[in-house]
């Protein structure tokens, strides 16, 4: 008896000995919990994928137009279907080239579409302070965004976006995509591209002719077209070109030299005199923008190709 309950409590014993500390099961619990949220995440990244909308050559360089209706529904403007002049790659001069890349995508002949460091900073960014708070997208992202996507901050817009990138990088060149983007972007007063931009602003035709401020305005006036325009707000446009000339002295574009120099020219003696005329309705367009850009992250009305509801009578 007494060596049938020794052996038996030997057999509890290594019975006991062979179960697994508890460490071990919530390790393995949580590896088979991010198994699994991996796998649905990658399902749902693939549907996001599969329905993502095809590249249309036709949409990649003009701006999409955007309807604006009156209270009776009946249009009362087009915007983003006139005030254009195509400019090839070969025509724009290496000045705004760098300044455009250094504002807006410092990497961008380098990367296959998407910005691997950028989209780091922005993840560690919209953890802090809410999805939607930094961007992280690429010249070849906002042209994809600006021709098939809708703007709104969607997670599974993102996804396509990125995925849209990668496949516009494999059918066509940086240069024929960095045409594409100033082509389509609305600058402010009217002027869509940015061929049509150096003629409203600056009475040029020929983008050689472009100086460092000029080509410094350019490529910081599609961030904020109406708030940096240089015929209404030349302060805040000095602003602006002053952080364009940062991020160019920054990214070795330009020397500190240079930059300093471009800051001592006076916004007004850039400007053409010839100024263009305001649009029917403008004051009222400027609020229909403010207003939509508060309701939709991102939206552009200028180039989103929006169809916009507003309660104006035309004939008040």
């Amino acid at each position: 008896m007494a060596e049938n309950s020794q052996s038996r409590t030997a057999r509890r014993k290594q019975k006991k000995s062979k179960k697994k500390p508890m460490w071990k099961k919530i390790v393995l619990s949580l590896l088979i919990i991010f198994v699994v949220m991996g796998l649905g995440a990658g399902a749902t990244a693939a549907y996001w994928i599969a329905t993502a909308p095809d590249i249309d050559d036709a949409k990649l360089s003009d701006p999409l137009a955007s309807q604006i209706l009156d209270k009776d529904d009946e249009v009362f403007a087009s915007l983003g279907d006139k005030q254009r002049t195509k400019i090839s790659y070969d025509e724009l001069p290496k000045i705004l080239i760098d300044a455009v890349t250094a504002t807006e995508d410092a990497r961008f002949f380098e990367h296959g579409g998407i910005d691997l460091r950028r989209i780091g900073g922005a993840i560690v960014a919209n953890i802090t302070n809410g999805f939607g708070s930094e961007g992280a997208s690429t010249i070849t992202q906002q042209v994809v965004e600006k021709s098939f996507l809708s703007p709104e901050k969607k997670i599974s817009l993102k996804v396509q976006e990125q995925w849209l990138a990668l496949k516009l990088e494999r059918e066509y060149s940086k240069e024929e995509i960095l045409e594409m983007y100033l082509n389509k972007i609305y600058y402010g007063s009217g002027a869509y591209g940015v061929a049509k931009a150096a003629e409203t602003y600056f009475g040029k035709k020929d983008l050689s002719e472009l100086t460092l401020p000029e080509a410094a305005i350019l490529a910081g006036l599609p961030q904020r077209p109406t708030a940096y325009d240089p015929f209404n707000n030349p302060d805040l446009t000095k602003k602006r070109m002053d952080t364009v000339l940062k991020l160019m002295v920054r990214h070795g574009k330009i020397s500190q030299k240079e930059a300093d120099e471009a800051r001592e020219v006076e916004i007004s003696s850039l400007l053409t005199d010839s100024r263009p005329d305001s649009a029917p309705y403008d004051a009222f367009l400027q609020k229909v923008e403010e207003e939509v850009r508060e309701k939709v992250d991102g939206a552009d009305i200028n180039t989103d190709g929006l169809t916009i509801h507003t309660t104006l009578d035309t004939s008040a």
